[in-house]
């Protein structure tokens, strides 16, 4: 997403909130408004937190990808923790301590309740050694902290009326929230969901590859988009989805895989899945797409980084129209690990327009000094299309940015969405 769409989204999100402060009547001191206002931006933040998990496509649309949209997730996350703390210091305690035992009473007590559990479930949802079901589940029961502060909003004392604009504004918060927390722990979009049947499985180098036989319906991606993985019925393999981008264009009817054994999961597939073995797809999900409108084109896939750039090579194999000019750079250690390398040939002997470069680290790096020279210093009209290491992302970028390329060219998708901020 570029600066520009950055701008647009905050400046949307903020106003939100500052419009919720409008809402609240005038006659309230400044503390009382204070702890109101940061009790209507912790009900907000938590809907807002559960539409972003949706995955709803129109949401990947507005942020531009859904690792944009899941690093929203988690700012909404954080800043309902930080309000809801902050409502719980500044409400008046002559409106928490109560003697008699009522609706009024519990509710006050259930706000303090979700402020403790709020903040458990959110520093278990930080800690990264979580096993992903534990981690999916403690997800689900920030449901229960939602339930649990619409109750207080609904029964604690309020400074305004149910029915007046404040109260209109936050009973539909609440049906937003509780329907899309629904949306995200039981529903999801099932035209995404697909059951497949493994085929072609291939194991090189710590890479294992395999397509994907739809057993029903027909999957529709474009170049360069991913799908989340799971694999069912194998006692060796826990049943998780992961994103892993799709190796191949649309035409050829199959998605097709390739995964890196990186990790502990990564590993475990590597070394216990086959043919025959059911899968399910939850696809197509990305923003990262090929642009037949810009010209002059940098493509650069770190180690199994290069696997988009196969899916759009395929893709421009497919086409007749006339195609951009793409200086495609394949950066591996060596030639022992090179694994798609004669795949890459293979496809760009096709392509005119494409220029391959295969980079063997142990030879030399790459280096934005290189890169313009290979395009004959011509950087100010030219894109660069990055998957892989970020930190080779960031040194690229930043170097191009500095000899003249212009700073919303660079395009790249994350896949880190339970960590990144």
């Amino acid at each position: 997403m570029d600066n520009r769409k950055n701008i647009l989204v905050a400046g949307a999100v903020l106003l939100s909130f500052i419009g919720i402060g409008s809402l609240l009547p005038e006659e309230l001191t400044l503390q009382r408004w204070i702890a109101a206002f940061f009790a209507a931006n912790a009900l907000v933040g938590m809907a807002l937190a559960f539409l972003l998990s949706t995955r709803m496509e129109i949401l990947e649309s507005i942020f531009g990808g859904l690792d944009r949209v899941y690093k929203a997730h988690r700012w909404a996350g954080i800043w309902s923790v930080f309000s809801i703390f902050m409502h719980w210091w500044l409400v008046p305690q002559s409106e928490v301590a109560r003697e008699e035992t009522s609706l009024i009473e519990i509710g006050s007590d259930t706000g303090e309740w979700a402020t403790w559990l709020l903040l458990v479930l959110v520093v278990i949802s930080f800690m990264r050694m979580l096993p992903y079901h534990l981690w999916k589940w403690s997800h689900r029961l920030m449901g229960l902290v939602f339930f649990i502060s619409v109750f207080h909003y609904l029964f604690a004392v309020r400074p305004f009326q149910l029915f007046s604009p404040a109260g209109i504004a936050m009973n539909l918060t609440a049906v937003i929230g509780v329907w899309a927390w629904y949306y995200y722990a039981f529903g999801k979009d099932t035209s995404k969901h697909y059951i497949g049947k493994v085929e072609n499985v291939k194991k090189q180098n710590g890479i294992v590859s395999f397509d994907a036989k739809p057993l029903q319906g027909k999957p529709k991606w474009e170049a360069g988009q991913f799908a989340f993985v799971s694999v069912l019925h194998n006692d060796n393999i826990k049943s998780e989805p992961h994103p892993y981008t799709i190796a191949s264009s649309e035409q050829g009817g199959k998605p097709s895989f390739s995964i890196a054994a990186l990790g502990d999961y990564t590993k475990t597939l590597y070394e216990h899945l086959e043919n025959g073995q059911m899968i399910r797809l939850d696809m197509p999900y990305g923003r990262f797409r090929l642009d037949m409108k810009a010209k002059e084109q940098i493509w650069i896939g770190s180690g199994i980084g290069i696997t988009p750039f196969i899916a759009w090579l395929q893709s421009l194999n497919s086409q007749s129209k006339q195609h951009p000019s793409v200086t495609l750079y394949y950066l591996v250690k060596n030639e022992e690990v090179a694994i798609f390398a004669k795949e890459l040939g293979e496809l760009v002997a096709g392509l005119p327009t494409v220029n391959l470069n295969i980079v063997y680290s142990e030879q030399g790096r790459l280096t934005p000094e290189k890169i313009a020279e290979d395009i004959n210093g011509d950087i100010g009209d030219v894109s660069l299309y990055f998957c892989g290491n970020p930190e080779v992302r960031k040194t690229m970028q930043e170097g191009l940015e500095q000899l003249g390329m212009p700073k919303n060219n660079t395009h790249y998708e994350l896949f880190d969405f339970r960590g990144a901020l």
